[in-house]
């Protein structure tokens, strides 16, 4: 910033005709911090859904917030939901009999009808079936609650899944690496790791994950296809990982 607010002075000189040329016009300014997001493997998914899932409390007054929580981190997981939109559901969004969810309320206000995996739609039929099996009085529209009929809070659903982070040993900080930032891995992780592990599905398939941007954006929810080529950025975790451990192996070498 402040090269380029030096050289934009010295720019202003040279209009003015105060000097000849800018003295720091061969000059370039360091690039910003590239951003790796953190990719789940498809095998991590499943070790971090069965973290999860291990960790439920089965006490009466804790399992159905435990349980909608875990159905939270596998709506984002298995589907790609940001974590507003979870929260937000109402128990008329799901239609199990179509295998689909209505999303309403979307970061951009953009509503939209998205297909969901048969397993998904037998762990939410469940939800259902525990949640009237405990509930004796269920006049909330909500779809994920708490045993007092409340909401999940980030938190709530933050503590679960950091606490399944670390018991799969995932919990690896934010690194700064020369210019490039490695984040760790974070409930949006979930979403990007969906989005780079669908591209990578249908590549493998022999299809153009490029063609495939605009149908992806519209399950995801973006407002344009545009923000979904961000996901390009990685192949896989594995894709990652190497230029995670390329930049270390050229930092060591300065």
């Amino acid at each position: 910033m402040t090269v380029r607010l030096i050289k934009a002075f010295f720019n202003f000189l040279v209009r003015r005709d105060l000097i000849q040329e800018n003295p720091l016009q061969d000059i370039v300014g360091l690039p910003e911090n590239a951003i790796i997001p953190f990719i789940f493997s498809p095998e991590e998914t499943d070790l971090l859904l069965e973290a999860v899932c291990r960790w439920m409390r089965k006490t009466r007054r804790s399992y159905l917030g435990d349980y909608s929580a875990y159905i939270a981190v596998l709506l984002m997981a298995r589907c790609g939901l940001r974590l507003s939109e979870t929260r937000n559901l109402l128990k008329n969004n799901f239609r199990p009999e179509e295998k689909t969810i209505y999303i309403e309320k979307t970061k951009f206000k953009k509503d939209r009808l998205i297909p969901i995996p048969k397993s998904v739609v037998y762990e939410i039929n469940n939800l259902l079936k525990v949640r009237h099996s405990l509930l004796s009085m269920d006049a909330t529209p909500r779809l994920l609650i708490k045993n007092d009929l409340t909401g999940l809070s980030r938190s709530y659903i933050d503590h679960r899944f950091n606490k399944a982070i670390k018991h799969i040993n995932l919990n690896q900080p934010r690194k700064v690496i020369g210019t490039t930032n490695f984040l760790g891995p974070s409930r949006h992780s979930l979403r990007h790791s969906f989005a780079v592990n669908t591209l990578k599905r249908i590549k493998c398939q022999g299809k153009s994950p490029q063609s495939a941007l605009p149908v992806l954006a519209v399950y995801l929810g973006h407002k344009e296809y545009k923000y979904t080529t961000k996901y390009l950025k990685v192949l896989d975790a594995k894709h990652r990982q190497l230029l995670h451990d390329f930049s270390i192996t050229m930092q060591e070498k300065i």
